[in-house]
């Protein structure tokens, strides 16, 4: 293929297919429409499944299969992007025009633009081959040539058709701007056009008969044909001089390559048009539920003038929704994200549902539903986020298994990662005679190049593989056991941005995590605690009811406490005070987590020479007891709930990197029963108590078969990989109503049952117990991320209704009630407010979610009411994950007060956690908070916020690798085009107090 394109619509290649019926005259015709390329002639009933149709395209245009995940059929006629796994059913009367384009675009992944973060794909390694600009950032370029190229063409064409509209002016000036701008483009373009020429006087020919109206939108022709002939004229004349000049002395003198021209026309092409990279739909209805489950699904209405929402999915700042708003409004809107509200980036879903033509976005602490008009929109808009999440978050997981591509089901299954650069492979295995262990694909099934044994399958080949060994002359190795792809592992078909915490997203620092500091109960806040009844023994501990007495400064002239809480005390007695670290450890894991299904963590205290770990009560206690005692067989609907609940904590914990390690029936406590059928269980993971890293030999064979198989080997083995081995037990005893496996069996008989790699009895319920096996394969790395099982659970209650909970009514979940507020304790006080820890309990059961709720003092609630409001609708509007989230408001008396709620971040101020875990922090983890809060900071810059009180007192600690920014009560917003904001009040700035 040669360097020149094809322009205009002659530039998309047409590919006509036809398939004569045997009865009839009509034809069936499927088109494939290219951007660039040569035509090509295939057989259209070869073109069942897009993805493979998008293989064999690829070898048009040269797009390697690294890049091509980032293209997409699309049919013009309905406006429709295809899923990846469409089936399409030719027939003899199908006529289909399909265009093959990128679909899946980040803004400045050029790196261009110094208002935008750079986007590019992760490396293990600098490529060969590849372009890469002078001003790159580690990894590598997100475009190979060929993509780029591709994607030049599409955008001419697409900026020349109006399908990439240019922005709206505001002004006068600024539509003689844009215009000067397209002029601009047109130049870039012809430039282009003719750099391959090389004789002047053929060169200065064209130039003559050249004209702008070639490389100028349509749109734009018809608003100059109107003007009088002299414009015209004068146009023409200037735009052939300044083509002129920029050839012969911009491109010449400065050696501007093809590369730096395409790049500059796509760079513009981004400020210039509006919508570029980002896709919007308009569904028919949308709703939004809350994080607590005593939320439930919330109906946005619409607004007086009638106008529904619009939902938009961008690469780089993920999904949001605004209402839609009146044509004479957003021509008049001066900023192009006006109204928008993020609801999630990629990284925070778990899962996507499809029931007929509504979608449901599923994420750790939320979810949203759209109802959109067709089954087939769904099915398009879902394998939108679908890409998006695997191009920036995991590239071996789908979100949705009804447009899940079929490439990554396969790899998926045979332990196979995703596509990788051609000379990577060269480069990490460059031993000739097994041709870079290539395996080969024939009728007869698959090889390893070198060697003479077929196996039908892959997976086969694999295994028959696994322990053999493989000699040259000079070379003999073991292949030892398959490495399948990890969750949100890295691979090269990843892309990133700058200002993404990948750290905390995917190299947590929790893997070397060991004990970081010893939890304390606040004396300011707790008075004492009174030890109640004893209920029973733990591994080295003894558990004991009790009741905290809680104190507040608000209680000091009273005498008297404001709270009482019930609690559970876990005891370690001082004849074990030689695993006191590793008890403090499990405290310090716990402290850490904030999460509706993980019970919290008050944290530790020290009597005499007994370490005590105080954790919240929850009323119906153990699963396993609480199944015991049901005369009722429970139904598979309630079963169901529960280990969805207890996925969705595990699939936290494996986000975050933590390990439980002894995940059980009897770890998990019931905080609702359900049996009413009101709002269903309510489930709460405890802490796993003492780590096997400490128990003996006996202790830790009598823990099979939750214990995973390799940690019964070696503790040091323990792994989020055991914590599936653990769900997969704990899903048998759900099924069997609490019943505890292998009861009967001894010591020396379950160290046998592992030995022999025995498996449990299969359950009736055929569903958990598909789980049940995939969790507990003796390979821990063939076990399912917990991901992937929150996924299925839902798949499996969308195809069996009978399951499904019941639905509940809809409530607002941005508008917190003050009666259902409990206070905890106090978590900080400031100038003009004060900020508590409370659960809001709507069931009054206490499985609501823990919030932090900003007030006034009393003293300030008149004149610093204006603020708090300012402040609730700047954070409204902030999305970021170094930025604290906002949850919603509390009205109280009567609504002439209001209160602000956020999430609760456990781990406290950034003043309070340096001093106290000082010897803990090395210059690593101090460089990391400082990177995040630049991070949060030029975050604030784009969006025109100047927080203007920065402090560690307002900066917050999630855990040890995460930190955010709170307390905008003096933040400041910047108008666009202005450089500076003016102090008009001696209270509005903290250098006046």
């Amino acid at each position: 293929r040669n360097n020149s394109f094809k322009r205009n619509c002659s530039s998309f290649v047409i590919c006509n297919f036809s398939t004569s019926g045997h009865q009839t005259k009509t034809k069936c015709t499927v088109s494939f429409s290219f951007c660039i390329g040569d035509v090509q002639t295939f057989d259209p009933l070869l073109f069942h499944v897009p993805v493979k149709a998008l293989i064999v395209i690829c070898f048009s245009p040269d797009i390697s299969p690294l890049c091509h995940n980032l293209f997409a059929l699309y049919e013009e006629s309905q406006d429709l992007w295809y899923a990846p796994n469409h089936v399409f059913k030719i027939t003899e009367e199908t006529s289909i025009k399909l265009h093959y384009r990128m679909r899946f675009y980040f803004t400045n992944w050029h790196g261009t633009s110094e208002t935008e973060s750079p986007v590019w794909r992760h490396s293990l390694c600098k490529q060969k081959g590849v372009l890469v600009t002078e001003k790159g950032p580690e990894g590598t370029p997100l475009l190979d040539a060929a993509s780029l190229d591709y994607l030049f063409a599409q955008g001419q064409y697409d900026f020349l058709r109006g399908l990439a509209p240019v922005r709206t002016p505001q002004s006068e000036m600024e539509h003689h701007e844009i215009e000067n701008e397209c002029l601009g483009m047109a130049v870039l373009e012809a430039s282009y056009w003719f750099s391959d020429l090389k004789q002047v006087n053929l060169f200065s020919l064209l130039l003559y008969l050249c004209s702008y109206k070639r490389f100028i939108p349509d749109s734009l022709n018809r608003t100059i044909k109107q003007r009088n002939f002299l414009t015209r004229i004068r146009i023409s004349n200037v735009f052939r001089n300044f083509l002129n000049e920029f050839n012969s002395k911009t491109i010449q003198d400065s050696n501007i390559t093809l590369y730096d021209l395409k790049v500059k026309y796509l760079s513009t092409l981004e400020t210039l048009t509006q919508g570029l990279g980002r896709e919007t739909i308009e569904p028919k209805s949308l709703k939004v539920s809350a994080e607590s489950e005593g939320f439930p699904a919330h109906t946005l209405p619409l607004g007086d003038d009638g106008l529904g929402y619009e939902v938009q999915v961008s690469g780089t700042t993920g999904i949001s929704w605004r209402r839609k708003p009146a044509d004479n409004k957003q021509k008049n809107d001066k900023r192009k994200d006006s109204g928008w509200t993020i609801f999630s980036d990629f990284y925070e879903i778990t899962h996507i549902v499809i029931k007929e033509s509504c979608v449901t976005i599923y994420r750790q602490d939320n979810k949203t539903m759209l109802d959109l008009f067709y089954r087939d929109a769904a099915l398009s808009f879902a394998a939108l986020v679908d890409g998006y999440f695997r191009l920036t978050v995991d590239a071996h997981h789908y979100l949705c298994t009804e447009v899940a591509p079929s490439s990554v089901v396969q790899n998926l299954e045979n332990g196979c990662h995703g596509p990788i650069w051609y000379d990577h492979i060269s480069i990490l295995w460059p031993v000739p005679q097994y041709k870079n262990f290539q395996i080969e694909t024939s009728p007869q099934g698959y090889r390893l190049y070198g060697t003479d044994t077929f196996r039908p399958t892959l997976k086969e080949l694999l295994e028959h593989l696994q322990g053999q060994n493989l000699r040259t002359e000079n070379l003999r190795f073991q292949l030892r056991r398959c490495c399948p792809p990890q969750p949100r592992g890295y691979c090269e078909g990843f892309v990133s941005e700058i200002d993404k915490k990948l750290d905390a997203m995917n190299k947590s620092l929790f893997n070397d995590y060991l004990f970081t500091r010893v939890l304390t109960l606040s004396l300011h806040d707790i008075v004492f605690f009174i030890q109640g009844e004893h209920l029973g023994r733990g591994t080295r501990t003894n558990i004991y009811s009790g009741v905290l007495k809680l104190k507040s400064e608000d209680d000091d002239d009273m005498g008297g406490y404001s709270q009482e809480v019930k609690v559970i005390l876990k005891v370690l007695g001082s004849g074990h005070r030689d695993i006191s670290l590793a008890f403090f450890e499990t405290a310090s894991m716990m402290r850490q987590i904030s999460h509706k299904h993980i019970a919290l963590l008050y944290g530790v205290c020290v009597r005499h020479q007994e370490n005590i770990m105080v954790e919240e009560f929850v009323q119906y206690g153990p699963l396993d007891l609480f199944m015991r005692r049901q005369s009722i067989p429970l139904s598979t609907a309630w079963k169901f709930q529960v280990a969805k609940q207890l996925a969705g904590a595990l699939s936290y914990l494996e986000d975050k990197k933590l390990v439980h390690g002894n995940v059980c029936s009897k770890n998990i406590l019931v905080a609702r029963d359900g049996l009413d059928g009101e709002g269903g269980p309510f489930i709460k993971l405890s802490d796993p108590g003492i780590p096997i890293t400490v128990l003996s030999r006996e202790e830790c064979v009598d823990r099979i078969p939750w214990i995973a198989p390799e940690c019964v080997q070696d503790t040091a083995n323990l792994s989020i990989a055991a914590d599936k081995w653990g769900f997969g037990t704990t899903l048998w005893e759900i099924c069997y109503n609490g019943e505890i496996p292998l009861k009967d069996k001894k010591l020396t008989e379950k160290e046998r049952f592992y030995a022999a790699q025995c498996q449990l009895a299969s359950p009736d319920c055929e569903e958990l117990a598909k789980l049940m096996t995939h969790c507990m394969t003796y390979d821990p790395r063939q076990r399912l991320f917990f991901r992937a099982i929150v996924r299925d659970i839902d798949m499996v209650e969308k195809q069996n209704p009978s399951i499904q909970p019941v639905p509940m009514l809809e409530v607002d979940p941005t508008v917190f009630e003050k009666r259902f507020l409990k206070k905890i304790r106090d978590l900080g006080e400031g100038h003009f407010g004060k900020v508590e820890l409370c659960r809001y309990d709507p069931r009054g059961d206490r499985t609501g979610e823990l919030v932090a709720v900003k007030s006034l003092k009393p003293e300030n609630r008149e004149e610093q009411s204006s603020n708090l409001w300012r402040e609730i609708h700047i954070l409204r509007e902030l999305y970021h994950e170094n930025i604290v989230k906002y949850k919603g408001i509390c009205h109280e008396e009567g609504g002439r007060s209001i209160k602000l709620i956020m999430e609760f971040l456990p781990a406290g101020s950034l003043k309070e956690y340096l001093p106290r875990n000082k010897a803990h922090i090395d210059l690593k983890t101090l460089l990391n908070y400082a990177v995040q809060i630049c991070q949060g900071m030029d975050y604030l810059g784009s969006r025109n916020y100047i927080h203007r009180d920065l402090a560690a007192r307002n900066v917050l600690v999630e855990n040890e690798n995460t930190v955010k920014i709170g307390d905008f009560g003096l933040t400041k917003s910047i108008k666009d085009n202005e450089g500076y904001y003016t102090v008009k009040d001696d209270l509005d700035s903290p250098v006046f107090w």
